[in-house]
């Protein structure tokens, strides 16, 4: 073999070895300029992709900047403009070279090599080489599309799926919020709730939005709405829908560019999802307000325990018995949802439902009062036995292992949860019934202020 037959062999199998290494746009130009270390000394190496909407190129790895519009942006876009009216191969200056990359023979933008051309081979073959990099850069934009394709449609999967789990507005909104911001990661995302019998809107996921601007282009939807774009087609409004009213939105705002088609598309499609998933929620809502059960864990649902709690505060008055409550949450709850998905979560729920009901008497009252927090009312129970109680639920969960490989999540096969448990006894001196919950409640909170994973017992 020649030896400029060997440099272009070796040369392009480094070439086809980058591609094959390169799973996203950064590591695709960070091999590339190794390859081209071959033949080049290379200072600078980059790929800029035309923006039809923008009317202006855009760097490859930072799809979301914006190139300023300098002399450097000028010079990109007269050597964009070359290979669109000319039809050379490349463009050699003093320490420059460029040369163009297409998307199904269409010229999507330009290769730039700032530095000295070492060898000139690379130009005789440099016509192949833009084929093959534009065949690997189409190849991995097929693969991101599909990737997304897939995250959209867990997203919707998910969506529908909360139903199975929770029925009240409170809960759900924020859980939608995180999963359309985990899908939609390129923009800012709100979720608002219209405030009942007024036009105004409040914030429930996340936590702050400085846009003041916001709230006034909320004012703007109507029940014929679809979706608004705002501020040039930054700001998109999409509202939620339940019994033909609007009782939120989901607003996406870009930091740079307008939104594009496809984001848009997806989040109307989301928008629609959700509301169907919260009109579910309000017809199961109204089933349940005459239901005893959680649907997921078959303990007492929460509208019970407060039925159970005033009949059971009676009988301890009437009988002068001992009455206490135990409140439980799991630890880290949220981070099991964002980890291993919301499957996941509800399998840890009914693991720890079960585990409740394993250690308690046959009269003991077990419920799941939302989310991940469950009551226990003990009828004739001193506070001590309730400590007890509360510990050896505490241990017995810690100890749980709990099988997820049914959800076929990479590399794990179980998992481990604990929770943090606030005990009260009912006194006389509690006005409601719902005092001792509270109390319990109160107690909750300082064993996970204080490090979770235990047990405190109300003052």
């Amino acid at each position: 073999m020649k030896t400029n037959d060997k440099i272009i062999y070796n040369f392009l199998l480094d070439l086809a070895n980058a591609f094959e290494n390169s799973k996203t746009e950064v590591e695709l130009t960070s091999n590339l300029k190794k390859v081209f270390a071959a033949f080049c000394d290379i200072d600078e190496f980059k790929i800029f992709l035309y923006d039809s909407v923008l009317n202006s190129l855009k760097d490859f790895t930072k799809p979301w900047e914006i190139l300023k519009k300098d002399y450097r942006a000028n010079i990109l876009n007269s050597y964009f403009c070359s290979f669109k009216y000319n039809t050379t191969d490349y463009i050699k200056e003093k320490d420059e070279l460029v040369f163009p990359v297409y998307d199904k023979k269409i010229l999507s933008g330009i290769v730039y090599i700032k530095g000295r051309v070492k060898n000139k081979i690379l130009l005789e073959i440099l016509s192949l080489v833009s084929k093959q990099i534009s065949y690997a850069m189409n190849s991995l934009k097929n693969t991101e599309e599909m990737v997304i394709q897939e995250k959209f449609h867990k997203t919707i999967r998910n969506i529908a799926k909360i139903i199975e789990t929770q029925y009240e507005l409170n809960y759900i909104m924020p859980v939608l919020g995180e999963m359309i911001d985990s899908f939609i990661s390129e923009h800012l995302i709100y979720v608002f709730l219209k405030v009942p019998k007024k036009k105004n809107y409040k914030l429930v996921w996340p936590n702050n939005c400085s846009d003041a601007r916001i709230l006034d282009y909320l004012s703007v939807i109507n029940p014929k709405s679809t979706a608004i774009l705002e501020d040039e087609g930054k700001i998109g409004i999409f509202p939620l829908f339940c019994e033909g009213k609007i009782f939120g939105a989901i607003v996406a705002k870009s930091q740079n560019e307008k939104l594009n088609d496809k984001d848009t598309d997806y989040l109307i499609e989301i928008s629609k999802q959700a509301s169907t998933t919260v009109d579910r929620a309000s017809s199961y809502m109204k089933i349940l307000e005459h239901a005893t059960l959680d649907a997921l864990t078959g303990l007492n649902n929460r509208h019970q325990f407060h039925t159970r709690l005033h009949s059971e505060v009676a009988n301890a008055k009437r009988q002068k018995s001992s009455l206490c409550c135990i409140m439980t949450d799991i630890d880290f709850f949220k981070s099991v949802n964002d980890t291993y998905g919301h499957a996941v979560g509800d399998c840890v729920l009914k693991t720890v439902a079960k585990q409740i009901k394993k250690e308690l008497r046959e009269y003991d009252i077990p419920s799941r009062y939302g989310g991940e927090e469950f009551t226990i009312i003990l009828p004739n129970t001193s506070l001590e036995e309730a400590a007890l109680v509360a510990e050896r639920l505490r241990y017995s969960i810690e100890k749980k292992i709990i099988n997820i490989e049914e959800y076929r999540i990479e590399n794990v096969s179980n998992i481990s949860v604990t929770i943090s448990v606030g005990v009260a006894q009912y006194k006389n001196t509690m006005k409601e019934p719902e005092n001792l919950y509270q109390a319990a409640d109160k107690a909750l909170y300082t064993a996970k202020e204080s490090g979770r994973n235990r047990v405190i017992v109300a003052d």
